[in-house]
């Protein structure tokens, strides 16, 4: 079939893209051709890529791809599917070819941004007749806020590159890591604390940090042993050094977008054989998970991740990262995910 792809996000310029960039690519490796149209640069991929114009201004950036689009029109009428993002959804009913919704997350920003895109979010889905959500929380969440029938909308949860992200070895100083966009209201000042109540408890222990964000400063400013924090780093960076890391860390609160979340960031961390220690949400929890996935509420996210690592032998956090990559390898690959991407497409 012949896919035509209209995106927002700025591609290649971060690891927010990389859902879409693997899906891309997996389409074409399963006999498909992909058109995709969205800002930003993709080099080295299977499909091809056009590069819109998006204005800088944030606030006017998705009507700008949109109103950019629009002069293309008749490039994705002759596609067999037209996926379109929903911040640029209104550009659907210039298509004439089918068209099915993506929604790899509802609007995240505050204030009166927020109050405008949740606008445009919900006027997406109430004209859509088919999508897509990342997680079945947000196919439930999406049906319930705007009538969508749930049997017009998949589920196509973050998937990861297993040949990429690998474990190895580890040992010595127990080492606990956060990456992706190191923001304020993601939780993360919460981590240093946690790195704190390990040391006071005698558990030798460093945290590595890795992101961009408005809370990136104030931690770079915090003066403590074994606290390290650096500005985002590449894709291939960042699983060379979450091979060699112990326990990931998933401090997103509960609210109404983590709570419908499916982050790639936790299946990175699995893959790269890391057990996983968040605040307990639907966002974060796994079906059939086991004993390395430890989430605990909102209030003892702090203690209680302090308490289980303590109580951890190498012999036994060994075992349990075998786990966690076993668990990887049968259920996170990105193939599984490409898979209910082109069954939607197909029916």
């Amino acid at each position: 079939m012949n896919v035509v792809w209209l995106s927002s996000r700025y591609l290649g310029g971060d690891l927010s893209s990389t859902t879409q960039i693997q899906l891309a690519n997996g389409l074409v490796a399963k006999g498909h051709t992909v058109d995709f149209y969205s800002p930003g640069i993709a080099e080295g991929n299977d499909f091809t890529h056009h590069r819109i114009e998006r204005s800088a201004i944030r606030g006017l950036q998705s009507s700008s791809v949109a109103k950019n689009l629009q002069s293309r029109v008749d490039e994705f009428n002759s596609a067999d599917v037209v996926l379109i993002d929903w911040p640029i959804f209104s550009i659907a009913e210039k298509i004439q070819a089918p068209v099915i919704l993506i929604d790899r997350s509802p609007p995240a920003d505050k204030g009166i941004l927020a109050k405008l895109q949740w606008r445009f979010w919900s006027k997406a889905w109430m004209k859509a007749i088919r999508g897509a959500t990342v997680s079945s929380a947000h196919r439930r969440f999406v049906a319930q806020e705007t009538q969508t029938p749930k049997a017009s909308i998949g589920v196509i949860p973050a998937g990861v590159d297993l040949e990429l992200f690998r474990p190895k070895q580890k040992s010595g100083v127990l080492k606990l890591v956060y990456h992706g966009r190191v923001d304020v209201n993601r939780g993360v000042m919460s981590l240093p604390m946690i790195l704190a109540g390990l040391q006071l408890q005698g558990v030798e222990a460093s945290l590595h940090i890795h992101g961009n964000g408005d809370a990136i400063n104030r931690l770079k400013n915090i003066d403590m042993d074994g606290l390290e924090v650096t500005e985002a780093v590449s894709q291939s960076d960042v699983a060379t050094l979450l091979s060699g890391y112990d326990i990931g860390l998933l401090p997103m609160p509960e609210n109404k977008v983590w709570n419908l979340a499916s982050p790639l960031k936790r299946s990175e961390y699995l893959a790269s054989g890391l057990v996983v220690c968040g605040i307990d949400h639907g966002g974060h929890q796994l079906k059939d998970s086991g004993e390395w996935l430890q989430l605990f509420s909102q209030k003892e996210f702090i203690t209680s991740t302090v308490d289980w690592i303590k109580s951890l032998d190498r012999q036994s956090l060994a075992t349990l990262q075998k786990g966690a990559r076993k668990y990887a390898e049968e259920n996170l690959s990105w193939s599984h995910s490409v898979d209910v991407l082109e069954s939607i497409i197909l029916s």
